[in-house]
């Protein structure tokens, strides 16, 4: 193992961190909590592994190259179109070879989005419209980007929502019985959250790489913010957060499961639990790599082993129930080093390997509410009808309609 020295190829996607920046402060997090920024307190209260006390259940992202929310995945024509990972012309073409109609009796293996419609009585399937609308709007050179779907709506909703354990069955205003398997329930829930959500907690922005051998990308989330976001947000308040794990302009977002820190000598690489064994004083700072941009009070340098692991997205099964045992987990491990004050004290820190590009989570006070909510929540038949065409357009399903759908599935 070696995290000193970086190959040419990391140079090139590797991002750099300054002292934290305003826009990374991470009280936000924390919901009014004191922030734990002294690793002699991690030690202490024992924060240097832990694990969040939320069930955060896999789901999928819901492509657009498949047709999102209006792919239907137990369909088994569909089905061999997904395991041969077609693009979206041959789901597109498959969808309309395959009109609604022909599925009567078959309505449990229609899609999430036509099952909606068909529920709050929306004939015109706003909601089925709009998910293959956003093929069309993304498609460049006759292709949609893979990487494009839901995965901020389900990194968020996981968190949010209770997993839905077992199927619900409802009736439509025909009287047509539909069943929602729990994938059906998870794909709703990620839209509402992708499309309604509001106010959520941002640290760090974006970054989009620039082209070229020794550009690099951005500077990515400054490690310091990032070890004292896991600690407090996961170690402390047991919750999570999501990050964008991707280095390029794609963006992959996942909420953090668990995590466990090892700390390791700059020079040495000498690894152990307790950061007081391998800290280094930054003394003869020309040896310290990056020397020139650490903060100005740093007073010790120590390199951490941050082993993350996130929940993982997975392509929709075809089961009746969910569990744990369904669920996914995608492990990653950063290196980067610290700088401490003579307290100990996180001062900001420089990246060794690829970094996160951004975090940040669903807001704990607020609920994503749908356009046509906004003035009431629908109760008749008529009412939902005309909340839900107005709320599909935008690609949001109704809350009322999804909590039901939740609170029934536990």
């Amino acid at each position: 193992m070696k995290k000193i020295a970086l190959s040419l190829a990391l140079l090139t996607t590797t991002a750099f961190a300054r002292p934290i920046p305003e826009n990374e402060r991470i009280t936000p997090l924390l919901q009014g909590k004191r922030e734990v920024t002294n690793l002699v307190e991690f030690a202490k209260l024992g924060i240097n592994q832990a694990q969040t006390s939320l069930d955060l259940w896999s789901g999928s992202y819901w492509p657009q190259y498949q047709g999102s929310l209006g792919v239907r995945y137990r369909d088994p024509s569909f089905i061999s179109l997904m395991t041969s990972h077609e693009q979206y012309d041959k789901f597109k073409e498959l969808r309309e070879k395959s009109p609604l109609y022909t599925y009567a009796g078959r309505e449990n293996i229609l899609s999430p989005a036509e099952k909606y419609d068909s529920i709050v009585g929306d004939s015109t399937m706003t909601l089925t419209k709009y998910a293959w609308e956003l093929g069309e709007k993304n498609a460049k050179l006759g292709k949609v980007p893979t990487w494009r779907g839901i995965c901020d709506g389900w990194s968020s909703a996981a968190q949010m929502m209770p997993r839905p354990a077992k199927s619900v069955t409802l009736k439509t205003p025909q009287g047509t019985d539909i069943t929602f398997f729990p994938e059906d329930i998870k794909a709703l829930g990620s839209l509402l959250y992708a499309r309604a959500q509001e106010n959520v907690i941002f640290l760090g922005k974006r970054c989009y790489p620039v082209v070229g051998v020794f550009t690099g990308g951005c500077d990515a989330t400054n490690p310091g913010a990032l070890h004292k976001a896991i600690a407090n947000r996961v170690g402390v308040l047991k919750k999570s957060f999501n990050a964008d794990i991707s280095t390029s302009s794609e963006v992959w977002n996942y909420p953090v499961k668990s995590y466990k820190f090892t700390y390791y000598n700059v020079f040495n690489e000498e690894e152990s639990s307790d950061f007081k064994n391998v800290f280094e004083v930054f003394e003869k700072k020309h040896r310290f790599s990056k020397s020139g941009r650490r903060h100005e009070r740093t007073y010790a340098i120590v390199g951490v082993k941050a082993e993350v692991v996130y929940a993982d997205m997975r392509e929709a099964n075809l089961l009746a129930t969910d569990s744990i045992n369904e669920d996914k987990a995608l492990t990653k491990t950063y290196y980067y080093d610290l700088e401490l004050d003579r307290n100990f004290t996180i001062l900001g820190g420089e990246w060794t390997s690829a970094a996160p590009d951004f975090i940040w989570a669903p807001n704990d006070k607020t609920y994503p509410l749908s356009d046509g909510e906004v003035n009431g929540r629908p109760a008749t038949e008529e009412e939902i009808r005309k909340a839900a065409q107005i709320s599909s357009k935008v690609g949001q399903p109704l809350s009322v309609i999804v909590e039901k759908l939740f609170e029934l599935s536990k």
